[in-house]
């Protein structure tokens, strides 16, 4: 898409259409994509259960859209991918290692029934809900209104009209207005925290890094081999050149890169030309005679002798 669609348009109107967590912001968003008939077949050609969240099953109960994750833990083996198998997975199991450590000093330092970045977004979400009144319809339907939208809640099954709350299981702005007015009519509700998806509950954070990798002894200390079969490495062809170490970049980032190197060479050139007091500088030329036409002085001392000079008491 970068390659043929170029620029912010074309790329707002995608993430649009991808971010649009209900079908009918979806249509919408596409019916903008129209503007150009051949993005739209573009788009229309990948299953939109594959890039939108309007299709989204809700099953993951997540809100990540992009692949970050995995560009985070690649990033990580950059020093160990170019390495023999062994040393290679030795890399991996003493970054994991580190990484298990320094999760567990920050659960040990988190307070609340939320892990820290899920309490940053609910308290946000918190201060949306606040401009939000409520309707009551029964003891599980409720309809939230806003300044330009309305949505119906059911608490029963937690589920929005924005489907936010479906998507990633953290009550939506409409949810959490609805919860505050129950807790006001004297329903037995509790905190907001508590509808929240135990995927963001602090003591499943816990869980998923109870595990640990054991320490391995250095090669030294192993026992041969008991296997009776010989066993050989696989056939190996070399490649040609230097084998490479650096991912492949997007034309965004080589673009970018290319214009802050003509950016750095032009204001070098600047430089170069003016000195600190901000006048022009003569390094990058030479003077010239407007008399006799000579290199090396001006016409002020200049003696006729086509590029000698000689001073004024000289002359005189």
């Amino acid at each position: 898409m970068k390659k043929q669609w170029r620029g912010d348009v074309f790329k707002n109107m995608f993430f649009k259409a991808a971010g649009a967590t209900s079908i009918p912001y979806y249509l919408k968003a596409m019916e903008k994509i129209k503007a150009d008939a051949t993005l739209y077949d573009w788009v229309n050609e990948i299953p939109a259960k594959s890039w939108s969240k309007a299709h989204y099953s809700g099953r993951a109960k997540c809100d990540i859209q992009y692949n970050n994750m995995c560009e985070s833990f690649n990033k990580q083996l950059v020093g160990a991918r170019d390495k023999p198998v062994i040393t290679c997975l030795e890399y991996i199991r003493e970054y994991m290692t580190k990484r298990i450590i320094n999760v567990r000093k920050m659960v040990s330092k988190a307070a609340g029934p939320l892990t820290p970045n899920a309490t940053k977004t609910f308290e946000e979400i918190k201060t949306e809900a606040s401009q939000l009144t409520v309707l009551m319809v029964d003891a599980h339907n409720y309809q939230v209104n806003g300044l330009r939208s309305q949505c119906v809640v059911n608490v029963k099954y937690k589920t929005c009209t924005c489907r936010k709350w479906d998507l990633t299981g953290m009550p939506c702005k409409h949810a959490v207005t609805t919860i505050n007015d129950m807790a006001i009519n004297n329903m037995n509700v509790g905190i907001p925290e508590q509808w929240v998806s135990e995927t963001y509950w602090l003591h499943t954070w816990k869980r998923v890094y109870d595990n640990q990798i054991m320490p391995i002894p250095s090669e030294d200390y192993w026992m041969p081999s008991r296997c009776p079969t010989t066993l050989i490495p696989p056939k190996h062809h070399k490649q040609i050149g230097r084998p490479k170490k650096k991912r492949t970049k997007s034309w965004d980032e080589r673009k970018k890169r290319v214009d802050e190197d003509k950016r750095t060479k032009r204001v070098e050139e600047v430089e170069r030309v003016f000195s600190k007091e901000g006048r022009m500088t003569r390094k990058e030329g030479t003077v010239k005679c407007g008399n006799c036409g000579g290199f090396g002085h001006n016409r002020k001392t200049c003696t006729g002798n086509n590029g000698t000079t000689t001073t004024s008491a000289q002359r005189g």
